[in-house]
């Protein structure tokens, strides 16, 4: 049975979620948050050296990187499920948009996060909120009159994509993303999510920032 270490208020909803929409049985351990410091703690490191969340077990070995467990589990459990069919059209926007979130809109998302620690000179608002706009707008622009990222069809990259959205209302941007809003409002109303929700904890990360930048 797959393993889910589960770090309490962090990426790895997004590996609960996934489970709970493909209703594929999964332990999970939870590991808490230091109280003080808000960060990762040891039990983490004891189960793979990266220490970070998501990690999952399965077949003997421990494994993280949110778009590589998703991807895995889609291909060992799915069945076809939440992604589109290979070699087509939307295959190719369903890897791009998971692969992008992580990569390109990554990038100026974490600095976004670390002025809203107080870890980042606050001069550097104006630079960060540029390079924002090159690749949050092009999520934005994909989710003009679509209710999915993928057109009409729920894919694991809205799982990817969600978990974007509440870093972003985290530290205070998701208001000037209107359809990245709406498409995190009714994300979070999907049954998996609330299932996920309610046994691995809420997703706040604007508590989160503001405690960890105390």
């Amino acid at each position: 049975m797959i393993t889910v270490h589960h770090l309490t208020n962090s990426h790895s909803h997004v590996v609960l979620w996934l489970l709970e929409e493909l209703g594929v049985p999964y332990e999970m351990v939870l590991h808490r948050r230091d109280p003080v410091t808000r960060r990762s703690p040891d039990t983490l490191r004891a189960i793979h050296p990266a220490a970070k969340a998501p990690t999952i077990e399965d077949n003997g070995l421990a494994m993280v990187e949110s778009t590589g467990v998703l991807l895995y589990l889609l291909e060992a459990y799915g069945e076809g499920r939440l992604r589109p069919a290979p070699g087509t059209a939307d295959a190719m926007r369903f890897y791009q948009w998971l692969t992008f979130i992580e990569g390109s809109a990554k990038g100026p998302a974490m600095q976004f996060v670390r002025l809203a620690m107080g870890q980042a000179d606050d001069t550097m608002r104006d630079m960060v909120a540029q390079a924002a706009a090159a690749s949050f707008g092009l999520l934005e622009a994909a989710l003009d009159g679509a209710e999915t990222i993928v057109p009409d069809q729920f894919t694991a990259a809205d799982i990817q994509l969600t978990f974007f959205e509440e870093l972003l209302e985290g530290f205070g941007q998701i208001d000037n993303w209107p359809n990245m809003k709406a498409h995190l409002a009714r994300m979070r109303e999907r049954e998996a999510y609330k299932r996920a929700e309610a046994k691995g904890g809420p997703v706040d990360l604007k508590g989160l920032f503001a405690g960890m930048a105390k």
